[in-house]
């Protein structure tokens, strides 16, 4: 089921990228953002209103902190309208998938935000230049 949903989340990705780019060039960047947002909070709030289990209780046991991280998606919204409307659809999203699993192995190498430790294996560092490397000749 994670593989499944991870690879949904993939497509949805690169549509919001997409889609928000042809928002931003009509009306702008920010607004573009806020229209995002606010249409994905209205859309996570009406599953939430169907949805059988209750988890509402468990928030106090969340550090503050960690409740602004839906405002890092404003940041991923106009970036990446700014992106798509520079060098493409293709690199930007190609970029942006190498800069997120940078980033993930920098959080599970540090074990920042409360995510366990993991050691990275010189297996992964060959993934992500070969990654690094299918980015290049996308954008040839």
């Amino acid at each position: 089921m994670g593989i499944i949903l991870a690879i949904l989340s993939g497509f949805f990705i690169s549509l919001q990228n997409v889609t928000n780019a042809t928002i931003g060039s009509e009306v702008g960047t920010w607004t573009t953002a806020m229209i995002t947002q606010a249409a994905g909070a209205t859309g996570a709030f009406i599953i939430y209103l169907f949805s059988k289990k209750e988890h509402t209780p468990g928030l106090k046991k969340v550090k503050p902190l960690y409740l602004f991280g839906g405002s890092f998606g404003a940041i991923v919204v106009a970036s990446s309208v700014i992106a798509v409307s520079y060098v493409g659809a293709t690199i930007s999203n190609s970029l942006i998938l190498l800069a997120q699993l940078g980033m993930v192995i920098v959080i599970e190498a540090l074990g920042i935000f409360d995510i366990n430790k993991q050691q990275i294996a010189g297996k992964q560092w060959v993934g992500l230049a070969l990654m690094m490397l299918g980015a290049v000749f996308i954008s040839l």
